[in-house]
């Protein structure tokens, strides 16, 4: 994060009170930029979404995959001005980036971390107050550097300078900053799967649910990992999918994260887990064919129940 950006975020103060309009300074992401002549044609061989559809006003929530399908990292993908920015987890920024140079081979592209011009901010409000800032009211759609993500709230991607003003003018109409990691909780509840080390090159698109969010093209041609991710397309044959569920305060979790149905046989895997002050909220790739039947349960010795709700996609 850029040393500037940081300071200011660490000089303003959180509300204790929750809020209706409310600002949130992100951390948890970076900014990888790939630039050059050929960065369109190397994007299109590499990222499961069509980077020649991108334009100044979308994005798309998307993939990079292995040979064998899994997905690398999810992340957000738009185009700025003349180059391509992905927004993913920084704690997989250098081994994405270190996967895309193995592709690079005489190609005139430039990969880079921008975070020392571009920032993250992350905005939650009302409609009514949506519609005043003239934010966008389309899911990965953009406009006024602000892009809208499911769940009603939208993220800022600007110059340092930019989005301290910006952040300014939000704080003096009402605004308040709230807790980071809530932001987490909106993305969660709006079905983005991020990825860490430990769920990198587990999971296909699909399982992620990034065909349901438009991050996946199955008519551009190839890239890396497409002959799996089409094959699955095509043949219906998608196994696992990507759930939204809640737990209790009390519940425990263990080290496997496996999610087992009343007789104890395995369903799935926890993905994410977020701490609410009234339980959990986590994100699950189960099993599609038994999870309408099936009673979940944590494996662990209270067996915890595991209530299935669904994503906020508005």
């Amino acid at each position: 994060m850029n040393p500037t950006w940081q300071d200011f975020l660490t000089s303003q103060s959180i509300s204790n009170t929750a809020s209706h309009n409310a600002l949130y300074g992100i951390s948890h992401l970076s900014i990888l930029k790939i630039s050059g002549t050929d960065a369109a044609d190397f994007l299109q061989g590499q990222l499961t979404c069509n980077t020649k559809e991108l334009n100044a006003k979308n994005s798309f929530f998307a993939g990079f995959c292995n040979a064998k399908g899994r997905v690398i990292s999810t992340f957000l993908i738009l185009k700025h001005n003349e180059d391509f920015l992905l927004i993913l987890p920084s704690v997989l920024l250098e081994k994405v980036k270190n996967k895309l140079k193995m592709y690079v081979l005489r190609s005139k592209v430039q990969l880079q971390e921008a975070s020392a011009e571009l920032c993250l901010t992350g905005l939650r409000c009302t409609q009514e107050i949506a519609t005043d800032l003239s934010l966008p009211t389309i899911n990965f759609a953009r406009n006024n550097q602000w892009i809208k993500l499911p769940n009603a709230h939208y993220l800022s991607v600007a110059t340092i300078a930019d989005a301290m003003s910006e952040w300014t003018n939000l704080q003096n109409n009402a605004f308040q900053m709230q807790n980071a990691q809530d932001w987490q909780s909106l993305d969660m509840q709006g079905g983005l799967a991020w990825l860490d080390e430990t769920s990198s090159e587990e999971y296909i698109p699909q399982m992620l649910n990034l065909d349901k969010l438009g991050g996946v093209s199955f008519t551009k041609g190839c890239y890396t990992g497409q002959e799996i991710v089409a094959r699955t397309h095509y043949l219906g044959k998608t196994k696992r999918e990507l759930f939204l569920a809640q737990l209790t305060a009390e519940a425990t979790f263990t080290n496997d994260n496996n999610v087992l149905d009343e007789t104890g046989q395995m369903m799935g895997q926890i993905l994410s887990t977020f701490r609410e002050a009234d339980g959990y909220k986590i994100l699950l790739v189960l099993q599609t064919n038994a999870v309408e039947s099936a009673e979940l349960q944590l494996n662990n010795a209270k067996h915890d129940k595991i209530n299935l709700i669904p994503f906020v996609t508005v």
